[in-house]
């Protein structure tokens, strides 16, 4: 896979965890859910929200600057 496709699958995936997450919310916030069902939606939810972190971090190390000669290279460098 090509860098421009990776970072168009990380946006996709941080997109796809995050309307799952959006999802989870309202499920959570319905007042029928039962207290069993609301525990089951709240673990999906914390692992969704660990995957969207790791995702995050990821972007953020492949985040490079381009310098005046047109080099790219790594922000913490």
């Amino acid at each position: 896979m090509t860098k421009d496709t990776d970072e168009k699958q990380s946006a996709g995936n941080l997109e796809q965890q995050m309307t799952a997450l959006g999802t989870l919310v309202e499920k959570l916030e319905d007042p029928n859910v039962s207290l069993e069902e609301s525990l089951a939606l709240y673990e999906q939810g914390m692992k969704l929200v660990g995957e969207a972190s790791q995702t995050l971090e990821a972007a953020e190390q492949r985040v490079a600057m381009v310098t005046a000669d047109g080099d790219i290279r790594a922000l913490d460098e």
